[in-house]
């Protein structure tokens, strides 16, 4: 069951380092000392480029969608998405009996004569459907399971 949880690992590793790559060793250096890096955008010329906003050309032409696309996802909205996706999969642990600690279904929660939901905790197997659902943007990848799919 933990190898999921590596294999997202790894491919989360896989989109940091084609960021980084993509900015750059000088760019990433001042994003490690806390500074911004430069993002992506239309090129300033009124061509089919991509520059950042530091004004260095990134891509000479792309087609006008395929830029809009690129400029959306550009590197530091990935490393953004990795960090996120760490948060979210680091929050998402197993227990000695092989439940999910943090998810909950409509099922385990009880209403009392008053009304009040108590949590009775049916718990949610591991690996839990976010879990699962974190990885399922890697579904083509070759150690994809099918036995992780949602």
């Amino acid at each position: 069951m933990d190898d999921l949880v590596q294999f997202l690992r790894n491919r989360l590793d896989e989109d940091e380092r084609a960021a980084q790559l993509s900015l750059g060793t000088n760019v990433m250096a001042r994003v490690r000392r806390g500074q911004p890096a430069p993002r992506w955008v239309p090129s300033p010329e009124g061509d089919a480029g991509i520059w950042d906003t530091e004004g260095t050309p990134r891509v000479k032409f792309v087609w006008a969608r395929e830029r809009d696309h690129i400029v959306r996802h550009d590197p530091t909205r990935i490393l953004r998405e990795v960090d996120a996706k760490r948060r979210l999969l680091g929050e998402h642990r197993h227990d000695s009996s092989g439940s999910c600690t943090l998810c909950a279904l409509p099922e385990d929660f009880d209403d009392d004569a008053d009304g009040n939901r108590t949590f009775t905790r049916s718990a949610q197997p591991w690996p839990c459907t976010t879990v699962k659902l974190l990885a399922l943007p890697y579904a083509d990848h070759p150690d994809y399971r099918d036995a992780w799919r949602p």
